[in-house]
Formats: C-alpha cells, structure tokens, sequence
C-alpha cells in the first residue's frame, strides 16, 4: 500500500511538474509589435477618416465654390478688358484716320504754298508785329515812367521782411493785383490800337 501511494506520488508529483511546465510556457505572453502596430494602425485610419470626413466634405465644398467664384470674375473681368481694348482699338482707328487727312491736307497746302504765298504771309503779320512793338514801347515806356519796376521791388522786399502771415498774404495779393490788373489796361489798350490801325 505504501508502495501504491509512493506511486501514486510520483505520478502526482510528474503530472504537477507537467502541468507547471504548460503553464509557464503558456504564462508567457508574447506580442508581436509589427501585428499590433498594423492593427492599430488600421483602426486609427478608419477613426480619423471618419471623424475628418465632414471636414474635408465642407472643405471641398468650399474651395469648388470659391473656384467658381473665381472663374465668373475672371470671366467678367476679360469680357470687360476686351470691351475696353475695342474701344481704345476704335479710337485709334479714328485717330489714324485723322492723322491721314491732316497729313493729306499739309500735303496739299505744301504743293499749294508758293513764294507769293509767303509774301502774303508776310504781309499780314506785319500789322501784328507793329501793333506788338508800337504796345511793347509804350507799356515799357509807361511801366517805366510810372516807376512799377521799383514798386515792385519794393513790394517784393516788403513781402519777405513781413513776419505775420496775413500781412504776407496781403502783400503779394495787392502785388499781384496791381499786376493783372496793368496787364488788362495795357491789353485793352492794345485792343484799341489794333482796331484803329485796321481802320488806316
């Protein structure tokens, strides 16, 4: 009988080594990173996608909107520019035209114009140029006599020395008052002069 237990024991005692060798092979855990990254990885992507999917959906949207909004101004925008080029293109067919019956016309007057018609030229500036220097004479002369060459001198002097801005400003409007105001009476005059010559 002891024999019997003494047997029984050692195959208890083997089993039990068995079964603690099965659980400390089995009690090992093992993990495959390149599984479990390729694992996570996938369930990652699918989350993401899902989550980014209205995003990217509003995102589309929105750049296909602003795509056409681009393409009608830039649509409009050519469809003026060349509207305005027809236009510019238009005038200056006008002006080339016009440039063409102005250079028929010089070359028409240049086939016309004779030595006889320069005298004629001549002739009819002379009355000008006497008017000119019979008025030139008398205004230097009268500008002269009147001594406006040293009030205006003296108003000019004036005009720097003066410290206040009104006074300043009151001085050169009198100036140039006075000036415009001799350079009519003097047009005038050469007005009258012109008309009396005529009648000569």
């Amino acid at each position: 009988m002891v024999l019997k237990i003494e047997k029984q024991l050692q195959t208890t005692t083997s089993a039990s080594n068995e079964l603690a060798e099965t659980v400390r092979t089995r009690g090992v855990i093992r993990v495959d990173a390149a599984r479990l990254s390729q694992q996570a990885i996938s369930v990652l992507d699918a989350r993401l996608a899902a989550a980014v999917a209205p995003s990217v959906s509003r995102l589309e949207a929105r750049l296909a909107e602003w795509e056409t909004r681009s393409a009608s101004a830039i649509t409009k925008r050519m469809v003026d520019t060349s509207s305005e080029v027809e236009r510019v293109v238009a005038r200056v067919e006008d002006a080339v035209r016009a440039a063409g019956r102005a250079e028929r016309r010089v070359d028409a007057m240049t086939t016309r114009t004779t030595w006889t018609t320069v005298g004629r030229l001549c002739l009819a500036l002379v009355p000008f140029a006497a008017v000119l220097l019979v008025v030139g004479g008398l205004a230097f002369g009268a500008l002269q006599a009147l001594g406006v060459g040293p009030l205006l001198t003296w108003a000019w002097t004036a005009f720097e020395l003066a410290d206040e801005w009104w006074a300043k400003a009151l001085i050169g409007g009198g100036t140039i008052g006075g000036i415009a105001l001799s350079g009519a009476v003097i047009w005038k005059l050469g007005l009258k002069l012109a008309d009396q010559y005529r009648r000569w």
